[in-house]
């Protein structure tokens, strides 16, 4: 997938979806189905800059991962400065739908706002698709359990431990990407090698604990439990995801892996000594397996 930053671009024959796209939720993946579906033109995500205060169901560069196995061939990361902001709504549609994304389809929810002071909305775009030759076409928000899907509504689902709704509200398992480091060796003293990932600090996590996962590596999808935490039993540590992984004996410091999370198992907590953590740690081990097996 090209990733295009900036305002120096110039696309041809876009069909776009625009909007946050913060958690890449049913709703989102329903508005990008109906992108990818246009078979006359390239599939593209138009996404704004996002404050770096707000906690990230989906960092960037996760995005991007589910963006593309998607089926988005393109994305425009949108810069939020003094430029864009004072954009009116025609402005935009002029100067970046049409002069610089060459757009043919425009799919988007029913509330989407966009210009200067969220003065534009569906009806700004619809009233220009005939003068610049494009569709467009929006969707009321869908819900579950009548209740609208949000990413607010998964960000407060995840911070419950509700861990199977927050996986059916985001239409796959909720996930954690980065680069396996080197940790402080306490895998190896239990003689279970883990994978350690540190996650970007604007990452929003599940809450502290152990959980059934699978593993993607290298192509590979592999069982695990993993833990959320900063390992109490032997000190204070960085927020970090540990993973065991099942039936796996290959050196993947360096590699990008991605954790995603099926069930919860139990809360972290502080062990007596590293051998009843290790006891522990063989029960999860069994746990997981049963629940993977089973699936």
């Amino acid at each position: 997938m090209e990733i295009i930053t900036g305002l120096d671009f110039r696309l041809k024959n876009s069909s776009i979806s625009l909007g946050k796209f913060d958690g890449i939720h049913r709703g989102h993946r329903f508005l990008l189905e109906r992108v990818t579906g246009q078979k006359e033109s390239v599939p593209t995500v138009f996404t704004f800059e996002t404050s770096p205060s707000v906690s990230k169901i989906y960092t960037q560069k996760e995005k991007d991962w589910i963006l593309g196995r998607l089926g988005i061939r393109r994305e425009v990361i949108f810069p939020f400065n003094e430029i864009t902001r004072k954009m009116s709504p025609e402005e935009f549609i002029e100067k970046i739908l049409v002069e610089k994304m060459d757009v043919k389809y425009i799919c988007v929810g029913k509330d989407f706002r966009f210009g200067r002071n969220r003065e534009g909305d569906i009806h700004t775009l619809e009233a220009y698709q005939e003068k610049y030759h494009y569709l467009v076409e929006s969707f009321p928000k869908l819900t579950c359990d009548d209740e609208v899907i949000s990413s607010t509504r998964v960000r407060s689902l995840m911070e419950s431990g509700a861990l199977p709704m927050v996986n059916e509200l985001l239409g796959a398992p909720y996930f954690v990407q980065g680069e396996v480091l080197h940790g402080n060796a306490l895998g190896r003293r239990l003689n279970m090698p883990t994978a350690n990932i540190l996650p970007d600090g604007e990452k929003k996590l599940l809450p502290y604990g152990v959980y059934v996962t699978t593993v993607q590596v290298k192509g590979t999808y592999y069982h695990g439990v993993t833990n959320i935490g900063k390992k109490p039993t032997v000190g204070e540590y960085a927020v970090g995801v540990e993973t065991y992984l099942m039936d796996f004996h290959q050196n993947i410091y360096g590699e990008e892996i991605q954790v995603f999370f099926h069930e919860f198992i139990r809360p972290e907590k502080k062990f007596e000594s590293v051998e009843a953590l290790r006891r522990q740690v063989e029960q999860d081990k069994e746990t997981a397996r049963g629940i993977l097996e089973g699936k």
